[in-house]
Protein backbone atom coordinates (compact mmCIF):
# COMPACT_ATOMS: atom_id res chain seq x y z
CA UNK A 1 0.00 0.00 0.00
CA UNK A 2 1.13 3.55 -1.18
CA UNK A 3 0.27 6.23 0.48
CA UNK A 4 -0.32 9.79 -1.64
CA UNK A 5 1.70 13.11 -1.11
CA UNK A 6 0.73 13.82 2.66
CA UNK A 7 2.08 17.43 2.74
CA UNK A 8 -0.12 18.48 0.13
CA UNK A 9 -3.71 16.92 1.67
CA UNK A 10 -6.05 20.10 2.93
CA UNK A 11 -9.94 19.41 4.49
CA UNK A 12 -12.40 21.86 4.33
CA UNK A 13 -14.58 20.80 7.12
CA UNK A 14 -17.03 23.81 7.15
CA UNK A 15 -17.98 26.97 8.64
CA UNK A 16 -14.76 28.01 7.67
CA UNK A 17 -12.54 25.49 9.17
CA UNK A 18 -9.88 23.93 7.47
CA UNK A 19 -7.51 20.86 8.29
CA UNK A 20 -4.39 21.25 6.75
CA UNK A 21 -0.80 20.09 7.30
CA UNK A 22 1.58 22.33 9.67
CA UNK A 23 3.85 24.51 7.80
CA UNK A 24 7.46 26.48 9.00
CA UNK A 25 5.88 29.95 10.17
CA UNK A 26 3.09 27.94 12.70
CA UNK A 27 4.80 27.97 15.40
CA UNK A 28 3.68 31.09 17.11
CA UNK A 29 0.43 30.67 16.37
CA UNK A 30 0.61 27.00 18.28
CA UNK A 31 2.55 28.56 20.97
CA UNK A 32 0.31 31.02 22.01
CA UNK A 33 -2.77 28.92 21.65
CA UNK A 34 -1.24 26.57 23.68
CA UNK A 35 0.12 29.19 26.60
CA UNK A 36 -3.69 30.62 26.34
CA UNK A 37 -5.28 27.29 26.82
CA UNK A 38 -2.71 25.99 29.47
CA UNK A 39 -4.55 24.70 32.81
CA UNK A 40 -7.30 23.76 29.42
CA UNK A 41 -4.81 21.04 28.09
CA UNK A 42 -2.40 20.51 31.00
CA UNK A 43 -4.25 17.56 33.17
CA UNK A 44 -4.56 15.16 29.62
CA UNK A 45 -1.75 16.58 27.25
CA UNK A 46 1.92 14.83 27.83
CA UNK A 47 3.28 17.12 26.02
CA UNK A 48 2.40 20.22 27.86
CA UNK A 49 5.34 20.33 30.03
CA UNK A 50 6.05 23.27 32.38
CA UNK A 51 8.91 24.66 30.38
CA UNK A 52 6.81 24.58 26.63
CA UNK A 53 7.67 27.49 24.30
CA UNK A 54 7.81 28.61 20.89
CA UNK A 55 11.04 26.30 20.25
CA UNK A 56 8.99 23.24 21.64
CA UNK A 57 5.88 24.02 19.05
CA UNK A 58 8.86 25.12 16.32
CA UNK A 59 10.46 21.35 17.03
CA UNK A 60 6.55 19.71 16.57
CA UNK A 61 6.04 21.70 13.42
CA UNK A 62 9.60 20.05 12.07
CA UNK A 63 9.09 16.71 13.18
CA UNK A 64 5.41 17.32 11.80
CA UNK A 65 6.61 18.00 8.49
CA UNK A 66 9.55 15.53 9.08
CA UNK A 67 7.37 12.53 9.42
CA UNK A 68 4.93 13.88 7.03
CA UNK A 69 6.97 13.77 4.64
CA UNK A 70 8.90 10.25 5.78
CA UNK A 71 4.83 9.40 5.34
CA UNK A 72 5.02 7.91 9.17
CA UNK A 73 2.16 10.23 10.50
CA UNK A 74 0.22 13.52 9.74
CA UNK A 75 -0.80 16.49 11.61
CA UNK A 76 -3.27 19.11 10.96
CA UNK A 77 -3.42 22.48 11.85
CA UNK A 78 -7.53 23.47 12.81
CA UNK A 79 -7.86 26.72 11.26
CA UNK A 80 -10.39 28.98 10.91
CA UNK A 81 -9.77 32.28 8.79
CA UNK A 82 -6.12 31.80 9.26
CA UNK A 83 -6.59 31.78 13.34
CA UNK A 84 -5.45 28.88 14.70
CA UNK A 85 -7.55 26.70 17.08
CA UNK A 86 -5.59 23.25 17.79
CA UNK A 87 -4.94 20.10 16.13
CA UNK A 88 -5.84 16.57 14.81
CA UNK A 89 -3.81 13.99 12.87
CA UNK A 90 -2.73 10.99 12.41
CA UNK A 91 -0.67 9.35 15.19
CA UNK A 92 1.00 6.51 13.20
CA UNK A 93 0.73 4.93 9.74
CA UNK A 94 0.79 1.42 10.02
CA UNK A 95 0.74 0.35 6.15
CA UNK A 96 2.01 -3.12 7.09
CA UNK A 97 -1.03 -3.54 9.79
CA UNK A 98 -3.14 -1.02 7.65
CA UNK A 99 -3.98 0.79 11.09
CA UNK A 100 -4.05 4.04 12.22
CA UNK A 101 -4.91 6.54 15.31
CA UNK A 102 -6.13 9.49 15.67
CA UNK A 103 -5.25 12.46 18.51
CA UNK A 104 -6.48 15.60 18.88
CA UNK A 105 -6.89 19.01 20.92
CA UNK A 106 -8.86 22.01 20.62
CA UNK A 107 -9.01 25.23 21.95
CA UNK A 108 -10.81 25.79 25.52
CA UNK A 109 -13.40 28.51 23.58
CA UNK A 110 -14.14 26.09 20.76
CA UNK A 111 -15.07 23.38 22.64
CA UNK A 112 -19.05 21.78 21.60
CA UNK A 113 -18.90 23.45 18.47
CA UNK A 114 -18.69 20.22 17.15
CA UNK A 115 -15.21 21.09 15.35
CA UNK A 116 -13.77 18.12 16.58
CA UNK A 117 -16.32 15.61 15.51
CA UNK A 118 -16.54 17.03 12.21
CA UNK A 119 -12.87 16.72 11.70
CA UNK A 120 -12.48 13.45 13.29
CA UNK A 121 -15.14 12.16 10.83
CA UNK A 122 -13.16 13.50 8.03
CA UNK A 123 -10.02 11.74 8.95
CA UNK A 124 -11.82 8.76 9.30
CA UNK A 125 -12.94 8.62 6.04
CA UNK A 126 -9.34 9.64 4.77
CA UNK A 127 -7.70 6.75 6.71
CA UNK A 128 -10.23 3.38 5.03
CA UNK A 129 -11.10 5.19 1.72
CA UNK A 130 -8.02 7.60 0.45
CA UNK A 131 -5.00 5.74 2.73
CA UNK A 132 -6.66 1.89 2.46
CA UNK A 133 -6.31 1.75 6.06
CA UNK A 134 -8.39 -1.22 7.91
CA UNK A 135 -8.31 -0.09 11.65
CA UNK A 136 -8.81 3.76 13.54
CA UNK A 137 -7.98 3.59 16.91
CA UNK A 138 -8.65 6.40 19.18
CA UNK A 139 -6.92 6.77 22.82
CA UNK A 140 -8.12 8.84 25.83
CA UNK A 141 -7.40 8.86 29.19
CA UNK A 142 -10.55 7.87 31.21
CA UNK A 143 -10.47 10.71 33.06
CA UNK A 144 -10.93 12.73 29.62
CA UNK A 145 -15.02 12.20 29.03
CA UNK A 146 -15.11 14.61 26.22
CA UNK A 147 -12.23 12.95 24.39
CA UNK A 148 -13.67 9.80 24.92
CA UNK A 149 -17.19 10.63 23.82
CA UNK A 150 -15.62 11.46 20.15
CA UNK A 151 -15.08 7.77 19.21
CA UNK A 152 -18.08 6.60 20.79
CA UNK A 153 -20.22 9.24 18.30
CA UNK A 154 -18.79 7.36 15.72
CA UNK A 155 -19.55 3.37 16.33
CA UNK A 156 -15.84 2.48 17.84
CA UNK A 157 -15.80 -0.36 19.85
CA UNK A 158 -14.35 0.03 23.53
CA UNK A 159 -11.51 -2.31 23.15
CA UNK A 160 -9.93 -2.04 26.42
CA UNK A 161 -8.59 0.08 29.72
CA UNK A 162 -5.16 0.38 29.80
CA UNK A 163 -4.15 0.52 33.30
CA UNK A 164 -1.62 2.97 34.50
CA UNK A 165 -1.18 3.56 30.90
CA UNK A 166 0.76 6.99 31.25
CA UNK A 167 1.76 9.38 33.71
CA UNK A 168 0.29 12.91 33.35
CA UNK A 169 1.11 15.39 35.70
CA UNK A 170 2.38 13.09 38.57
CA UNK A 171 -0.43 10.62 38.72
CA UNK A 172 -1.00 7.65 36.53
CA UNK A 173 -3.57 7.45 34.08
CA UNK A 174 -5.92 4.78 32.77
CA UNK A 175 -6.61 5.12 28.90
CA UNK A 176 -9.45 3.69 26.91
CA UNK A 177 -8.78 2.23 23.68
CA UNK A 178 -11.53 2.49 20.77
CA UNK A 179 -11.35 0.82 17.72
CA UNK A 180 -12.98 1.15 14.72
CA UNK A 181 -12.99 -1.53 11.43
CA UNK A 182 -13.35 -0.42 8.16
CA UNK A 183 -16.43 -2.84 6.90
CA UNK A 184 -18.01 -1.68 10.53
CA UNK A 185 -17.55 2.23 9.06
CA UNK A 186 -18.72 1.16 5.59
CA UNK A 187 -22.17 -0.19 6.94
CA UNK A 188 -22.79 1.71 9.96
CA UNK A 189 -21.46 4.97 8.63
CA UNK A 190 -22.85 6.96 11.51
CA UNK A 191 -22.63 10.86 10.54
CA UNK A 192 -23.67 14.17 12.26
Amino acid sequence: MTLPDLRSIKIDIGDGVVLRPFVQNDPPAIFETVKRNEQHLIEFMRWLTPDYSLETASDFVERSIDNAEKKESLSFGIFRSGSFLGSIGFVYLDTNVRKTEIGYWIDKGEEGKGIISAATEKLIDLAFNEFGMNKVEIRCSVKNIRSAAVPKRFGFVQEGRLRHSDILNGQFHDFYVFGLLKDEWESDNITL
